[in-house]
C-alpha cells in the first residue's frame, strides 16, 4: 500500500520509529519531566504523543512533502507562518 513512499514492511518501519524515539533527546527530556511533575500517567500520554508526532513526521518525510514545500514558495510561507502562530500562541 505505502510500497510507493518506500515503507514495504511495516514491522520494520515501527520498529524504526520506537529506537528514533527511545534516542536520548529533547522529546525524552521532555517525556521525563513530565512524568515526573505530572505522574506516569501523564508521562505515558507524552511518550505516546512524542511517539504519534515523530511517526507522522517520518511518514510526511517518505512521502515527499519537504521537496513538495521546498518547491513551493507560497506552501512553504503558509507552513512558515502557521508554525510562527503556533508558537506565539504556545507563549500565551
Amino acid at each position: 500500500m505505502f510500497a510507493e513512499f518506500g515503507v514495504l514492511n511495516y514491522l520494520t518501519y515501527l520498529v524504526g520509529a520506537v529506537f528514533i524515539i527511545l534516542v536520548p533527546g529533547p522529546n525524552t527530556f521532555f517525556v521525563l519531566k513530565t512524568g515526573i511533575a505530572h505522574g506516569g500517567k501523564k508521562g505515558y500520554l507524552a511518550a505516546a504523543g512524542v511517539f504519534i508526532g515523530d511517526a507522522v513526521l517520518m511518514f510526511l518525510a517518505f512521502a515527499g512533502v519537504a521537496t513538495l514545500i521546498k518547491t513551493t514558495p507560497v506552501l512553504f510561507n503558509v507552513v512558515r507562518y502557521l508554525g510562527a502562530i503556533y508558537l506565539l500562541w504556545l507563549r500565551g
